[in-house]
Formats: C-alpha cells, sequence, structure tokens
C-alpha cells in the first residue's frame, strides 16, 4: 500500500497489502473479508508509496476497499470515465521460510509488465499510513534480494546480470502465489473547496478466485501533497459509499489465506499483533 514506477507504468500496477478484519455482517454488501495487516498491508485506511533513493517517480497515494455491484454505476453518476479494461497475471516469489514477505518485501512478476519489489519505508507522514519504495529496474531488484536475503551484492558475471529470473534459485526463491486479474480502470476529477481539480484514478479487480477489490489513488510530486489527496481520497471514497472505517485485504492475503493457510499462518506470527484477524 512512493510508487517507482512511471506515469505510464503505474496504471498497470497493483497495491498488495492488506488491512483489516471484521464481521461481513456488519458492512452489508460491502462485508469485509478475514485478512491479515503487517505495515505493508497496513491496518489504517491509507497507504502511501513514496519516492526512495533506489528508483525515481511520483508518489502514489492510495486507499483500498471492497466494491458493490453498483460501484461502476456510481462512479458514472460521479462523472467518472472508464478508461480501460485489462486482464492479467501476477506471481509472486518468496523462500519457503517467506523471508521476505516477513520482512516486509514483496516480489511479484506481473505478465507482459516485467518484475517489481516493494520494499518498506520510514513513514514520512503523520498519520494511519505507510511508505513503500517499488522497484521496477532488474539490476536494482537484484541488488535489493542480494542483501534483504544476506546473499551480498552480485559482482560481475554473476547471476545478477541475467536479471531477477537468474537470482531465483541461487537465492532460494520460489512460486508462492500465482492469480489472474480482471481490472478495470476509472479516472475521476474531483474538484476541492479552493476549486483546484485534482485527478484520482479508481481500479475494480476480481481475482480469479472470486475475490473483489477495489482502490481509490492519487499521485502527487511532493510529500507535502500528500494530506490534500488524501483528504480527496477519502471524499471520493465516503462518494462511493465506502464506510469511513473500511478496509480491504489485498488479493495476495486472501490466496494465502484460502490456498496456502501455513503460509497465511507464518505472516500472522509476525503481524498478528497490529491487528485481531
Amino acid at each position: 500500500m512512493g510508487s517507482r514506477a512511471t506515469d505510464g507504468e503505474r496504471r498497470e500496477d497493483t497495491k498488495e497489502k492488506a488491512r483489516h478484519c471484521q464481521d461481513p455482517k456488519e458492512g452489508g454488501w460491502r462485508g469485509w473479508q478475514s485478512c491479515l495487516a503487517p505495515s505493508q498491508f497496513p491496518a489504517k485506511d491509507g497507504q502511501i508509496l513514496s519516492p526512495g533513493s533506489m528508483a525515481q517517480g511520483l508518489i502514489e497515494v492510495e486507499r483500498k476497499f471492497v466494491p458493490g455491484p453498483g460501484t461502476e454505476e456510481r462512479l458514472q453518476e460521479l462523472g467518472g470515465t472508464l478508461e480501460h479494461r485489462v486482464t492479467f497475471r501476477d506471481s509472486y516469489y518468496d523462500t519457503p521460510e517467506l523471508s521476505l514477505m516477513r520482512t516486509d518485501y514483496w516480489l511479484r512478476q506481473r505478465e507482459g509488465s516485467g518484475w517489481e519489489l516493494k520494499c518498506p519505508g520510514a513513514a514520512s507522514v503523520s498519520g494511519p499510513h505507510t511508505e513503500y519504495t517499488e522497484l521496477t529496474a532488474e539490476p536494482s531488484i537484484v541488488v535489493q534480494l542480494c542483501e534483504v536475503l544476506g546473499a551480498g551484492a552480485p559482482g560481475a558475471g554473476a547471476p545478477g546480470a541475467g536479471g531477477v529470473a537468474a537470482v531465483l534459485g541461487p537465492l532460494g526463491l520460489q512460486l508462492v502465489a500465482s492469480f489472474v486479474t480482471k481490472r478495470s480502470a476509472w479516472k475521476v476529477v474531483l474538484s476541492g473547496a479552493d476549486g483546484e481539480e485534482r485527478l484520482l484514478r479508481v481500479d475494480l479487480d476480481t481475482a480469479d478466485f472470486g475475490y473483489a477489490v477495489g482502490e481509490v489513488e492519487a499521485l502527487v510530486h511532493k510529500e507535502t501533497e500528500v494530506p490534500a489527496a488524501l483528504e480527496k481520497i477519502h471524499h471520493l471514497s465516503s462518494l462511493l459509499g465506502v464506510l469511513a472505517q473500511e478496509r480491504a485485504p489485498a488479493k495476495l492475503i486472501v490466496y494465502l489465506q484460502r490456498f496456502r493457510p501455513q503460509d497465511y499462518q507464518r505472516l500472522l506470527e509476525v503481524y498478528g499483533s497490529k491487528v485481531k484477524p
């Protein structure tokens, strides 16, 4: 949950952070799923992916929610525009002990988009948010993986020269999760009290294992712009009928909970104290 992707790459990103757990009966058709909430998927309303020294790009501010059957109609009523519909496969890799995920690192390969590594960052904005550096350049990903897994930086002629795929075996990384997502991407322009307009984007995702999640996001250039962006995000979320305290788990976490419960339990052992599952 900064986004180091470029403006073009950003639209293909999925934020894989889980948030909160609550009895579905309390949310009506927005009933929340049981989930996990480490800092990667903060048990908070929003998440901030912020710039870091390892990559370049805009700051991406986001909030996840569970969409309902009338969400797209509501977006149209608010003047939203459907940009595109796309289908893609995400594959996540880690060691058998989940050495990456347990330390808040998330390695993903997206079909047609390449590799991405989300790394934890120090929060620079007070409030219920976290910051992340998102690496998409393979040399940077390889260096970071070697550092996190204690392998040391690869030298000339080392496996890292062949990209991320070449270091999976040497680093003991294996496929942990793989699923297909159907996404509808929307954009909405909201005007603030000061008359300033801000473009917000809404992604509505449905995974092939039956879980749906939505996300409201904004791009900003500086940390000082984050509070205003969060205000717009919360305003649009409210207009969409999202409850003030609603939090939704990421597709990856729901996948692990359903299909790899032992791995899910490993993460609960690390992050379970932050929120009750």
